[in-house]
């Protein structure tokens, strides 16, 4: 059938095309779904490269179309990581979590280490920001749909830094710092943020994307020039500490944190291979 090869060949191209040039693919994912309509793999073509073009409110609606249309249309783990992004980035963070949680046990399928990375860094933050929003909840070791998300993103944490180093390896120590001082593990979190700083970890300029909230990278920037400058980072967590993220249930380790480094009791020291 004329109809049906049209669609197979379509979606054969909206699929080639997806990591090169998300707007071909998107046209031709349309093109493949007015050929035969009704058919959610054009949808979730459709929803990914709105993704890849930033378009998260078309990429939204297009997965829900899918999901509507066959629910094992999203399973595939490319298809899932997409998915969870456009939930988190969306604010759908309940569900984003429960996305990841289901992807992280197959996170070796996805192509690349920076990929598989990005993925487990991603679960962390989605991890605290659901305990952030709901902290009596989270703390609740019985309860079944919301685990100690502090320890699950401590998990992610430290099965990302047993990866090969990628881009995101920074970003992976600094919060592991984040996440094992604010579940009360302060000795391990200096002894992390000590490796940190041995290495030269820094925040990177461009956008970190897995944050679930911007405010976040001001925690990350202040645990940085801890290693450093003890007036900058006590200028950091002072403004961290005047963020919305701030004043939830971060405030107090953040608020320690400062605390140490105006005794003069902070870490802050000369950065490695200087000479005091």
């Amino acid at each position: 059938m004329p109809t049906l090869q049209k669609y197979c060949d379509m979606l054969s191209r909206a699929r080639a095309q997806l990591g090169s040039n998300p707007e071909l693919s998107k046209q031709a994912a349309l093109e493949a779904e007015k050929a035969l309509p009704g058919k959610a793999a054009p949808h979730v073509a459709i929803a990914r490269a709105s993704l890849a073009l930033g378009d998260l409110e078309t990429a939204a609606k297009e997965f829900l179309a899918a999901k509507k249309i066959d629910a094992r249309s999203v399973e595939d783990p490319s298809t899932m990581h997409d998915l969870s992004r456009v939930l988190r980035k969306t604010g759908n963070r309940e569900e984003a979590l429960k996305i990841y949680r289901a992807l992280v046990p197959r996170v070796d399928l996805l192509g690349s280490t920076d990929t598989r990375v990005s993925v487990l860094l991603e679960a962390a933050h989605a991890s605290m920001a659901a305990y952030a929003e709901n902290p009596e909840k989270a703390a609740k070791s019985d309860a079944r749909d919301l685990p100690n998300a502090l320890d699950e993103a401590i998990a992610y944490l430290r099965e990302a830094k047993q990866r090969p180093p990628t881009m995101l390896s920074n970003d992976v120590a600094l919060t592991l710092v984040l996440a094992l001082d604010r579940a009360g593990e302060h000795d391990a979190a200096d002894a992390a943020l000590a490796d940190a700083h041995r290495t030269g970890a820094r925040v990177r300029k461009a956008s970190l994307e897995y944050l679930s909230s911007n405010d976040e990278r001001l925690a990350l920037e202040a645990l940085v020039l801890e290693g450093s400058d003890r007036a900058a980072a006590v200028k950091m967590w002072e403004s961290y500490l005047a963020t919305a993220a701030g004043k939830g249930p971060w405030a107090g380790a953040a608020r320690s944190r400062l605390d140490a480094l105006k005794r003069g009791g902070g870490k802050a020291k000369k950065p490695a291979g200087k000479k005091p």
